[in-house]
């Protein structure tokens, strides 16, 4: 005999059923929402992550070329045009008049240097090996006794031992006025117009900061006393813009220093260059202010005229208002310098 079921029992478990399937779709589907949304959410923390990531390492790359840059390089030392006054001969220059610049010169310094601070951090600190190289080719189309244009253009190239990521590469282009306050150029000024940009070694079209560079500055040169120790007095300013904007700044600074001859064609030297970064375009804070200080020594052997070994050795330590942005690094390095002009 035949089973009847009644209506109302049927439509309820087809009801029940139907339910069913449906909630288990629409908890599936919030389930593969969930998911997406959960994969979305961490590429999307990669991503930031790694844009992160190379803003410091752009950030790193770009401080350690101008940290070197304001580094008193140990190299050519040029004789100082100097009077001292003597009670029966009066006043005597202690060398001739500085001969007439050449117009051409092509220079290379190679350096081979040491970080405690690869990456610039304010923690986790980690150390390298890097080259240096820098190649040099400057015109001087004209001179007068008091002033002296310059033009050069400057090749640079920076390669890590441990961390390739942060090798690149550089050129810019610098017009460079001096005039000379007083006969024995003593007391000078000096201005500066530099266009550039850092790219990547791979692929010299793929430039990720390209920038523009206005110093000016005020130089003296006098010896300590009665000592064959000399003092270089340097106050100025620069302005840098670029793109990325993050890194703009004006930097008005210090540069103190000493140079010293034991022996012939051997001198010693020590230098300071206290520094305040006023940052205009930060991205994470906008009154963003540095303090710099770079303090060092060197010495330098010119065995001919044209060619100098040397070693020096830095300490940068930067103060910021942006905690982030604080670090500090101690540089040594072994350097090469040679140029030949005409």
């Amino acid at each position: 005999m035949a089973r009847i079921v009644p209506r109302s029992s049927w439509y309820f478990h087809r009801t029940v059923e139907a339910k069913t399937v449906t909630t288990d779709r629409i908890t599936n589907r919030q389930i593969c929402s969930a998911r997406f949304r959960q994969a979305a959410c961490i590429c999307v923390g990669l991503f930031a992550f790694a844009g992160m990531a190379r803003a410091q390492d752009q950030a790193a790359q770009i401080e350690t070329q101008q940290d070197i840059a304001n580094r008193n390089q140990p190299g050519f030392q040029q004789p100082l045009q100097l009077q001292v006054t003597d009670r029966e001969l009066g006043e005597i220059d202690i060398v001739s008049r500085k001969p007439r610049p050449k117009m051409f010169t092509f220079s290379t310094i190679q350096s081979f240097n040491y970080t405690s601070n690869a990456f610039l951090v304010r923690n986790g600190d980690q150390d390298a090996f890097f080259w240096n190289g820098v190649f040099d080719v400057s015109f001087v189309p004209y001179a007068t006794s008091n002033f002296t244009p310059r033009l050069t253009y400057e090749q640079n190239f920076f390669r890590y031992n441990r961390f390739s990521r942060l090798d690149f590469d550089s050129n810019s282009l610098d017009l460079d006025l001096r005039y000379d306050l007083n006969r024995s150029g003593s007391w000078f000024v000096d201005g500066s117009v530099d266009i550039g940009r850092l790219y990547s070694p791979r692929s010299s079209s793929d430039a990720f900061y390209k920038f523009g560079f206005l110093d000016g500055s005020i130089t003296n040169i006098r010896p300590l006393g009665q000592t064959s120790i000399y003092l270089a007095s340097t106050a100025g300013i620069n302005w840098r813009v670029g793109n990325p904007s993050s890194f703009d700044r004006i930097d008005p600074y210090l540069n103190l220093a000493l140079t010293y001859s034991p022996f012939e064609n051997i001198f010693v030297g020590a230098f300071l260059r206290p520094e305040v970064r006023f940052y205009t375009n930060d991205p994470i804070k906008s009154s963003r202010t540095d303090f710099d200080l770079l303090v060092g020594a060197n010495v330098s052997w010119t065995p001919v005229k044209y060619l100098a070994l040397g070693a020096t050795v830095s300490f940068t330590d930067n103060f910021s208002n942006s905690g982030p942005a604080e670090y500090d690094v101690v540089t040594p390095a072994l350097v090469l310098s040679a140029r030949i002009a005409f």
